[in-house]
């Protein structure tokens, strides 16, 4: 969301429309950009979004040319066989459906295409919606690089009919990645002089964690049971938007440190691979996180929480053992986003902070 150039900056803010009938605005929002659009997302997101798309735009003179599958991984080689398609030569706008892969395959041929991008959200899993990155893997799905496109979509539209008929296993793995961005950005930016954007982005922080606890379960319910609720578009907002938002005016160094590097290390573990989601093991490490900074009276906060919502709270709620943990801790110290807290982090004080939250879950 932020470009910087000599001498100046500029920060883009992400337009966006939410509730159960967001898509009644696409024509009042797009037709300005043009009269012809592709769709491009995710089978399940297409499916799911064409009825309530067709049904919006019907009269509006903005035609759909194609709905495209954006090919399963958020690649360079997948974004160039889009731009490859007649239709997408065709396209005045690019309307995105999806998660975060599908959305990010967008956003960069949205960037090398120069055409604008719009995005829909089909489920409330991460802030990719809102984010002016794209994160791109090889195509065997391993992590490639991050490119900034400079700005955000023109405009979301958070459908929340759509996101609450989806799985709601996405829901809370996005209420748990979404919990990193506060505790993370406030432990970064702790002792350091903030530009006016990091320090309102870490300010922004706070609202990826009080709307959590107090909107989470309910909406959780209301997303198993497909209900459009005041509790549910509250999480997508905060998952989708505010995370966004706080990502934009910040940059990587404030974005993310030992939660995120927890989940890192982890990933060397097959199992964390094979069943458990991205924001599920944030989340766990965002305990091992206030244990190691010492912030014990969030965790007596938050540990009721987590239990209301099943987010894990120890390492068999993720699979994993105690003397599995010596390459995780070696994985998690080698990755760049360890550094970013204002000490030292060292694997003796990490094996302390894992052990800590074992017993304290044993107590409790």
């Amino acid at each position: 969301m932020k470009n910087k150039s000599d001498g100046f900056s500029q920060q883009f803010l992400p337009d966006y429309t939410v509730g159960p009938e967001a898509y009644k605005d696409v024509a009042a929002v797009c037709g300005k950009y043009g009269t012809k659009a592709i769709a491009i997302g995710g089978k399940r997101a297409l499916a799911a979004a064409k009825g309530e798309l067709e049904k919006a735009l019907n009269g509006s003179g903005i035609e759909i040319l194609d709905f495209v599958w954006y090919g399963g991984e958020a690649s360079f080689e997948n974004a160039e066989n889009i731009m490859a398609l007649d239709k997408f030569a065709q396209a005045d706008m690019i309307f995105a459906f999806g998660g975060g892969k599908a959305l990010d395959t967008c956003k960069y041929s949205a960037y090398v295409s120069k055409k604008p991008v719009f995005t829909f959200p089909t489920i409330a899993g991460t802030c990719a919606a809102a984010s002016s990155e794209a994160i791109m893997y090889y195509p065997s799905g391993v992590m490639r690089e991050t490119v900034e496109t400079g700005r955000p979509a023109v405009h979301i539209f958070i459908n929340t009919k759509i996101i609450a008929e989806a799985p709601e296993v996405y829901l809370w793995t996005g209420i748990g990645d979404t919990m990193a961005k506060h505790f993370e950005t406030s432990l970064a930016g702790r002792g350091k002089e903030l530009s006016h954007g990091e320090a309102l982005g870490i300010e922004m922080g706070s609202m990826c964690y009080k709307p959590l606890v107090k909107y989470s379960k309910k909406a959780l319910d209301d997303c198993k049971n497909n209900v459009s609720s005041y509790d549910l578009e509250q999480i997508c907002l905060c998952n989708i938007v505010t995370t966004g938002l706080v990502s934009g005016f910040i940059n990587s160094s404030l974005n993310s440190n030992i939660a995120h590097s927890i989940f890192y290390g982890m990933t060397v573990l097959p199992q964390i691979e094979k069943d458990h989601l991205h924001g599920e093991v944030v989340s766990y490490g965002v305990l091992v996180l206030l244990i190691y900074d010492n912030q014990l009276e969030r965790l007596d906060e938050l540990y009721p929480f987590y239990k209301s919502i099943g987010l894990p709270t120890k390492l068999a709620d993720i699979d994993v053992k105690m003397e599995e943990l010596t390459p995780v801790i070696d994985k998690c110290l080698d990755v760049e986003d360890i550094h970013n807290v204002p000490y030292e982090v060292t694997r003796e004080k990490l094996m302390e902070a894992i052990t800590y939250l074992e017993e304290y879950n044993l107590k409790h």
